[in-house]
């Protein structure tokens, strides 16, 4: 350490460059990686096979939970598709890192956790734990992603893509983490 440099003013440095350094790190990263591009006709007709999967399947949750960001637009269109509650969740393990537990209503018997990508298969992995440790009730919970890891340990019940993300090293952008982009012109 360099005793001419005052502490309150390392701290005031970090505050102020660490945030940009580390986006610029992860931009730097995902300018590396082959970018796939999901568009939001994809996103909308996979959603509908989603929902024609759960109905399928015989599948009819009490609620349906959207993983806080990516799960939010899916989650809220099976939601409306199947006249089934939402109830959103903030649980993050990446971008903007934040834990909300979840746990299912007493009267909840059958509940579907929705997000748009499992990826490493943490954030299922990390609320089915909580749920099972700490539901004090018979419940049904399903996960359901549009895309598909498979090469994590997880698999939700329900997905519609799959990819070998880290063999491929691959980002999926999808539309409406970029759309201001594509509507720029």
């Amino acid at each position: 350490m360099n005793p001419k440099i005052p502490n309150s003013f390392r701290i005031i440095f970090l505050l102020i460059f660490a945030p940009s350094i580390f986006y610029f790190l992860i931009e730097l990263v995902l300018t590396k990686m082959e970018k796939l591009h999901y568009t939001w006709d994809e996103q909308l007709a996979d959603t509908q096979t989603v929902c024609k999967l759960i109905e399928k399947d015989d599948f009819m949750p009490d609620v349906i939970v959207g993983i806080s960001r990516g799960g939010l637009i899916p989650g809220v269109m099976i939601s409306h598709k199947l006249n089934i509650p939402f109830k959103p969740v903030h649980a993050s393990t990446r971008d903007f890192p934040h834990w909300e537990n979840y746990l299912p209503k007493p009267k909840d018997s059958k509940v579907l956790i929705v997000d748009d990508i499992c990826d490493s298969g943490e954030t299922f992995e990390k609320l089915s734990e909580y749920i099972k440790e700490n539901i004090n009730h018979e419940c049904d919970v399903r996960f359901v992603s549009l895309w598909w890891n498979n090469e994590c340990d997880f698999k939700p019940h329900y997905f519609i893509k799959e990819i070998a993300k880290y063999s491929n090293d691959v980002w999926i952008d999808f539309p409406h983490e970029s759309w201001w982009k594509e509507n720029s012109n």
